[in-house]
């Protein structure tokens, strides 16, 4: 009997148990699916998220204060540009804030800096109408894309020309020690709408209402101390360097951050994520392989009498062991082929609603890798075949005398 014969003789073998062959099929669809689903959505978050931050300058290190008693002002910019390696310091304010249009409101993230340096903080930010304020506009107002035209929503909240009012809720203590809480509001005239640029940086964009520095000042009542100095090096190759003199400058009492660093921490935390969830999965594989042994093993429990006549007949060790793996093999075959096509649709089924991050929600698409896809499949089939070897090997071992005497 050559391969395909046997081949051939397992799937019939399979089709005569139909429903313990499709729950076990369906054990494996399930693992491989799951596999499948986990590692495309998983690769698509990695994408979307290191898409976004590379939209930032990668020569761009932002320096903030390292605690609560080290402030940031003028002088420390003055510093700064002096460090050798640097091009160029860009201060920053940002807050949150409720803006309000007319009858409608959003909380939205309001970020005050020099917005002639727009394009050294993010190099992809563009106009979609109006024009970027003067650092000495006390009233102008930059909307993110998505602050203008909200996602969901038909009609705008704002637009150029129109006048909005930022409200932020301060809170100070008295000298007495008393907290004293009160509301800041400001009106500000849309000057311009920004193109969607998808970068996160230290405001997103997309989601910000952009002002000038002292109109920032003014509203979050900083007394002219800043949030944080975005450094700008004349080279990426310089960053490393240019942060340890910034440190060294003082004393470890600031934080550098720079997009390369994000970056790698961002790979760090999905390459770990990814392989939890996966994990996951195959402890579902390794259910579906149990179920295979005990299918199996019960197909050769109930099929003594059959194996002994097959060896009669002149069937010999290695037939009998390929007849069984056949079976293990097809219901891997199978259930890796069905769980590969369920999996990406259910990847994408999953991913159909945007994804809420914080102040707002972005649509990430499930990514799939043809050497991963091949991947799952192998690993189920490699699976199926090692679950199916052990009860092979008994079959294959049956004594034919003693077999055919069984009833």
């Amino acid at each position: 009997m050559n391969p395909l014969e046997i081949f051939r003789y397992a799937f019939e073998a399979l089709r005569e148990r139909r429903t313990r062959s499709i729950l076990t099929i369906l054990m494996v669809l399930i693992g491989a699916a799951l596999m499948t689903a986990l590692n495309g959505m998983n690769a698509g978050m990695e994408n979307f998220v290191l898409s976004s931050f590379s939209s930032l300058s990668p020569n761009s290190l932002i320096v903030v204060p390292g605690t609560s008693s080290v402030t940031l002002d003028a002088h420390d910019v003055t510093l700064l540009k002096k460090v050798s390696g640097v091009d160029d310091a860009v201060p920053f304010i940002q807050g949150a804030a409720i803006l309000h249009s007319g009858v409608k409101t959003l909380r939205v993230m309001v970020a005050g800096f020099d917005q002639s340096k727009i394009n050294l903080l993010y190099p992809t930010a563009e106009l979609e109408e109006g024009s970027f304020i003067s650092p000495y506009d006390s009233t102008g107002m930059v909307l993110g894309s998505k602050i203008a035209m909200p996602p969901g929503e038909t009609r705008p909240f704002a637009w150029v020309g129109k006048v909005v009012t930022a409200e932020y809720k301060h809170t100070s203590i008295e000298p007495s020690g008393q907290i004293k809480r009160e509301a800041v509001k400001r009106s500000f005239v849309v000057k311009g709408v920004l193109k969607y640029t998808g970068a996160p940086g230290f405001a997103n964009v997309d989601r910000s209402a952009l002002v000038s520095l002292q109109a920032a000042n003014s509203l979050f009542k900083r007394g002219s101390h800043y949030d944080g100095i975005i450094v700008i090096t004349a080279s990426t190759d310089l960053n490393s360097k240019v942060e340890k003199e910034i440190l060294k400058l003082y004393s470890g009492n600031v934080m550098v951050i720079s997009p390369k660093a994000i970056v790698q921490v961002i790979e760090k935390t999905m390459a770990g994520f990814t392989t939890f969830t996966v994990s996951i999965a195959m402890v579902s594989l390794m259910v579906a392989a149990v179920g295979i042994i005990t299918t199996l093993f019960t197909s050769v429990m109930e099929r003594t009498r059959e194996i002994g006549l097959l060896k009669a007949l002149g069937f010999k060790n290695w037939h009998v062991l390929v007849m069984f793996l056949s079976e293990a093999l097809i219901v891997g075959i199978i259930g890796g082929s069905l769980g590969l096509v369920a999996g990406y649709f259910g990847a994408h089924l999953l991913l159909m609603r945007p994804v809420q991050f914080s102040h707002s929600a972005a649509l990430i698409q499930p990514l799939f890798e043809v050497e991963g896809l091949v991947f799952v499949w192998l690993f189920t089939l490699a699976i199926s075949l090692l679950a199916g070897f052990y009860p092979a090997w008994r079959a294959s071992k049956l004594n034919p005398v003693e077999a055919l005497r069984k009833e």
